[in-house]
């Protein structure tokens, strides 16, 4: 699993329904610039807005694409286990390379619950497996415990996405090669240097591919990357709503990632 990855967004028609063939022309931007591996099917592709059903089409719009040269990460989560594992069942045989996991939203398991849920998900793939803590978003928050209970069990547990607090995982010593990426590109510089990050699920990557992998590429040599032109940029983006931004962005470049789904507006 590659240190940076740009989560894009999941593009729709102008009446909200799912449009796959926009992707086309977002992954060839990404590449273009730089970009080596993709979440598909993220927060920022609007996952909890995507049925089972369109997220099953998107997964087969990427087996007949068969792109090259890039990674391809897709997020699974859902409320039921039943519905996440139908998704990892179709990624096992899927192009996609690695998947993200997230824990379901609102209903705001017990820890026994998400080691649970976790483990009945891993049960139906030997495909490298990041997991995504995104309490903000879900209302649920893995304990470290629980991490490493996961961990130890799973050998093919090769990340974790992390949007909670981060200096828990000061000093705490993970297995060779694991990746502790860091959700979002806010305190990016901090994150590398100060911090326990040494990944980025970027957001930001969608305006700015080649700033924000020129930065992450330095970070990870262990270089000094000045703060402030990168805070600049990152604030840009998230600017009243990262989503709204990103979608704009790429429909002026002609690349038809169309509108929000509502009530994103």
């Amino acid at each position: 699993m590659k240190r940076l990855n740009v989560a894009i967004p999941t593009p729709f028609h102008s009446d909200e329904g799912l449009n796959v063939e926009g992707f086309e022309a977002i992954v060839a931007y990404q590449k273009q610039n730089g970009i080596e591996s993709l979440l598909i099917s993220g927060s920022t592709g609007e996952q909890h807005s995507l049925s089972i059903g369109e997220r099953m089409e998107i997964i087969e719009y990427f087996n007949q694409q068969g792109f090259q040269g890039i990674e391809l990460v897709f997020g699974a989560s859902a409320i039921r286990t039943r519905d996440a594992v139908t998704l990892v069942q179709a990624l096992e045989t899927s192009v996609i390379d690695a998947i993200m996991i997230g824990f379901p939203p609102y209903i705001r398991p017990t820890q026994q619950q998400a080691v649970a849920y976790v483990e009945e998900l891993l049960s139906h793939t030997s495909k490298p497996v990041a997991l995504y803590n995104n309490p903000g978003r879900t209302g649920f928050d893995l304990a470290p415990e629980s991490l490493y209970t996961l961990i130890r069990r799973h050998p093919n547990i090769v990340g974790y996405k992390e949007t909670g607090d981060l200096q828990r995982h000061v000093g705490v010593e993970y297995p060779e090669g694991f990746i502790l990426f860091a959700a979002g590109d806010m305190r990016l510089v901090e994150n590398f240097a100060a911090g326990p990050c040494n990944g980025l699920s970027s957001v930001a990557g969608n305006l700015y591919p080649l700033e924000i992998k020129s930065a992450v590429e330095r970070l990870l040599r262990k270089e000094q990357v000045e703060a402030g032109p990168l805070e600049d940029i990152v604030a840009q983006v998230f600017s009243c709503h990262a989503l709204v931004n990103i979608k704009q962005h790429y429909n002026r470049l002609g690349i038809p990632a169309g509108v929000c789904r509502a009530p994103i507006l």
